[in-house]
């Protein structure tokens, strides 16, 4: 049985305004950087292999939180909301119907703007759990808030058709269990940084 420790990158400016980032390769705000600057990882990640998305916002905090060597993974990388990014969700609503949302859905084919299906996400971030897997050691992935739905999704069967449960708190650690065929349960939920 392999751990893998999902984290989020630190706050944007985006994030402060509720703008949809996905593929847009923003970086960390002064507030972000001074945020995860201040933490550590827990010791249960001292020795975990690390994987790390491409997306500038992730790296930053990687090197932040002393993770430099990591592996870049693109299946690591936020939904691709194509055309929807940089909006807030008051203007995809007004622009693109009440349900734009619904038609976004988990299941659903629906590109938003060009980009990425719920499903497709679904599907490399399964791929990526798999992989990760066949490791005899630990691992920490540093990643995006898509990315870490998915995975508490695949772990408890979370339909993603409700808001996010309120137990999920994505700015702590998301601590999961694979078995060799590559299947996810939960083994903790919002585990604490060390705070410098």
């Amino acid at each position: 049985m392999t751990r893998i420790a999902f984290l989020r990158h630190g706050p944007t400016d985006w994030n402060a305004q509720g703008r949809i980032q996905g593929h847009t390769d923003i970086g960390l705000s002064q507030a972000g950087i001074a945020r995860m600057a201040a933490l550590r990882l827990p010791p249960l990640c001292d020795g975990a292999r690390v994987f790390v998305s491409p997306l500038a916002r992730a790296r930053h905090t990687a090197r932040l939180l002393g993770l430099e060597d990591g592996n870049t993974d693109a299946r690591l990388m936020e939904q691709n909301w194509g055309a929807w990014e940089g909006l807030t969700r008051d203007e995809i609503l007004a622009q693109h119907g009440d349900d734009a949302f619904l038609r976004a859905g988990p299941g659903a084919a629906f590109r938003p703007g060009g980009g990425e299906s719920t499903a497709e996400l679904h599907d490399r971030v399964t791929a990526f759990l798999r992989d990760v897997a066949q490791g005899a050691d630990d691992a920490v992935a540093v990643a995006h808030l898509g990315v870490l739905r998915a995975a508490y999704t695949l772990a408890t069967g979370w339909d993603m058709a409700t808001p996010m449960p309120p137990d999920l708190d994505v700015s702590k650690i998301l601590l999961l269990s694979l078995a060799q065929d590559g299947s996810v349960t939960l083994e903790a939920l919002n585990m604490d940084f060390s705070i410098l």
